[in-house]
């Protein structure tokens, strides 16, 4: 458009034309600061999760003293009593917690009269660990090893191991085993001369299972990169070779980090905030998450499906980055795709430990900004989802039902970018309160919740959150996200589906 107009102008050499031109060169640029509108709407789909749909992480290395992503995390091995550690925990009340990372595939579980070698646990250690996660009112989840330790000289898993933490179990064990962590990239982990493949590993869970009996056994447990997918799966196989297998697990899990830090042996995509909020990112999420979930119906479609281990960046994360506000515009927006694409729980990496714990010790266990964005999600979006249509690129829209009962209906919005956004929304919609989460800055670890520090707030089960009445032209600011209620709904306010029908 504008080069017509320039050649209009210079030909005629008319003030008239080259003012016309001023000011078209003026609305072009001027609305580059001005509010993008995007129009949203109940969309056709909708489905439900599981009531437990977050768990939290703790990575073994914590437990064993292990050097993992050393730094300025708690003093190893952790104290599960804290106090502080406690009170945050219970607070964010997960559903799950998951004693695994690589650290488990290199662990000895360890009689009191073995040699005190590293990493092992004792039964001591497994104990307190169960009383931890029953302190949160939580459910275990422990990984047990497929490492070099437990194999033979033929490179044979043998069960032992396994048995041995069995006989340590109370007889009421609530909580699910996962066999082995990220089979696949033993090479990366142990060398190549450990590497299995998804044959072996196969033959092998069903193997474990038949010594698990009735405590539900999951896996694979394996990485996938951005656009990647499973390394090298070419040489050692995949998991969809698992689920062909008829492996039948009754919990399949995987793995997913947009990015990379540093630390990363091998990196496909480096850690930054472009990377980490770029629209290319969600997409791929979205692509590989609905991948898993076709293989799972399609081959094993009694399996419930897990994102077992994720967080914004593999190895540990970044400091200044995944542990700072922007962060949360992915996280929530990770927990919106995730329900959609029928993950019926996630587990996030890490409760405490690395640069994207929820909790930083380096400030004693004090929330940083993603623990407030889980935490709001966990008060405020329910298991049953209804899809959202007119948003995608920077802006991301999710709507659940509450999970109060109360036939509410709960719109999270997020925007990725750096405009402010004018979001209007369904016809028909009234009655509107807000939460408006913003910051000073992505890297900066204050959040504010309708101006307000979320510390300074009272958490108690039935405490009021300081909800705004949505004004008719009010803006969602850059970098931001904003939780919308939407009081008796007609979907959330209906009886819920049968299993069978979602």
């Amino acid at each position: 458009m504008l080069r017509p107009l320039y050649r209009f102008a210079h030909r005629r050499r008319h003030p008239l034309a080259a003012a016309l031109l001023i000011w078209v060169l003026w609305s072009v640029l001027a609305r580059e600061d001005a509010p993008s509108f995007w129009v949203l709407n109940w969309g056709l789909e909708s489905g439900e999760t599981s009531p437990g749909f977050i768990g939290v992480a703790i990575d073994a290395a914590m437990l064993t003293g292990g050097e993992w992503w050393a730094g300025e995390g708690p003093p190893r091995p952790v104290n599960l009593a804290d106090d502080e550690l406690l009170r945050w925990a219970r607070l964010l009340q997960p559903a799950w917690v998951r004693l695994g990372g690589t650290e488990a595939d290199r662990l000895w579980w360890r009689l009191d009269d073995e040699p005190d070698e590293d990493p092992s646990l004792s039964r001591a250690d497994i104990i307190q660990f169960l009383a931890f996660v029953d302190n949160l009112n939580a459910r275990p989840m422990l990984t047990v090893s497929t490492g070099p330790r437990v194999r033979d000289d033929d490179g044979d898993w043998q069960p032992e191991q396994l048995e041995r933490l069995l006989d340590w179990l109370p007889s009421d064990y609530n909580g699910i085993l996962e066999f082995g962590n990220e089979p696949g990239a033993h090479w990366l982990m142990f060398g190549p001369t450990h590497q299995i493949g998804f044959d072996q590993y196969s033959r092998e869970f069903v193997k474990a299972r038949g010594y698990s009996g009735t405590i539900p056994l999951a896996g694979p447990a394996n990485a996938f990169w951005p656009e990647v997918g499973e390394p090298l799966s070419t040489l050692v196989g995949s998991s969809r070779e698992f689920l062909e297998s008829g492996a039948n697990p009754a919990i399949f899990t995987w793995h997913y980090y947009p990015t990379q830090s540093r630390r990363c042996t091998v990196r496909t995509e480096g850690a930054g905030w472009e990377s980490l909020l770029d629209v290319e990112a969600v997409t791929e999420f979205a692509k590989q998450s609905r991948k898993v979930r076709a293989w799972v119906d399609r081959y094993s479609p009694e399996t419930q499906l897990w994102l077992g281990e994720t967080g914004p960046a593999q190895c540990g994360g970044v400091d200044q980055l995944t542990n700072r506000f922007g962060a949360s515009l992915w996280w929530l927006t990770q927990l919106g795709l995730a329900a959609r694409t029928g993950q019926e729980t996630v587990i996030r990496q890490s409760l405490m430990g690395g640069d994207y714990a929820l909790l930083a010790y380096r400030n004693h266990y004090s929330p940083n900004p993603d623990y407030w964005a889980q935490l709001l999600w966990q008060r405020l979006m329910g298991p049953r989802w209804l899809a959202v249509t007119g948003a995608d690129g920077p802006v991301q829209a999710f709507a659940h039902c509450t999970p109060d009962a109360s036939g509410a209906l709960t719109l999270l919005t997020v925007n990725l970018s750096d405009k402010p956004m004018n979001i209007r929304l369904p016809l028909g919609t009234d009655a509107v309160s807000v939460l408006t989460v913003t910051s000073t800055a992505l890297d900066s670890r204050l959040v504010q919740v309708n101006g307000q520090l979320p510390e300074t707030l009272d958490w108690s089960a039935n405490a009021p959150l300081p909800w705004q009445p949505l004004a008719a032209d009010s803006e969602q600011p850059p970098h931001s996200y904003r939780f919308s209620r939407i009081d008796q709904h007609t979907y959330c306010a209906a009886t819920p589906m049968p299993p069978g029908l979602r």
